[in-house]
């Protein structure tokens, strides 16, 4: 991606919030309608920034405001290739004990979806969705990540 230096154990080292950013926008061309990409990393890794730029790469524009205290939102503009939702289920434990509808305005075939800490939730989550991809950021320093990215399929 973005030509950085792959990484032996799978993925690549980023470097800085732009190649982070770039590796965000690379995944946003391979996005379809109906992919949901669950973004795994602890507090601080980049999963905000990678997504950020990826729904930049989408078409959307204004400011894009963290969802961890609304659980979501959604993003339907003019510009955009497609509806797009981001999620940060960081303060829910598990869909299963959640109203059955709490997601389904941000999931759907006509949508993509980018959901940060997903945890006990995958299983909930894929059955929702038409592809399903994976992004693992992880801390190296105040400067490197390592990201991982598993296309949507």
């Amino acid at each position: 991606m973005s030509g950085v230096a792959e990484e032996p154990r799978g993925g690549f080292l980023a470097h800085g919030q732009g190649e982070t950013e770039a590796a965000g926008r690379d995944l946003a061309a391979l996005i379809e309608p109906g992919d949901l990409i669950l973004v795994n990393g602890e507090v601080g890794a980049g999963k905000s920034t990678l997504v950020r730029a990826a729904l930049r790469g989408l078409g959307v524009e204004g400011p894009i405001p963290s969802p961890t205290f609304t659980i979501g939102r959604l993003y339907d503009q003019p510009a955009q290739r497609m509806p797009v939702s981001h999620l940060d289920l960081y303060r829910l434990g598990d869909l299963a004990a959640e109203e059955p509808g709490l997601l389904s305005e941000y999931l759907g075939p006509d949508r993509a979806a980018f959901v940060e800490w997903p945890g006990g939730s995958d299983v909930q989550l894929r059955e929702m969705s038409t592809r399903i991809g994976r992004v693992d950021i992880d801390h190296i320093d105040s400067e490197s990540r390592r990201i991982r990215i598993e296309p949507p399929a």
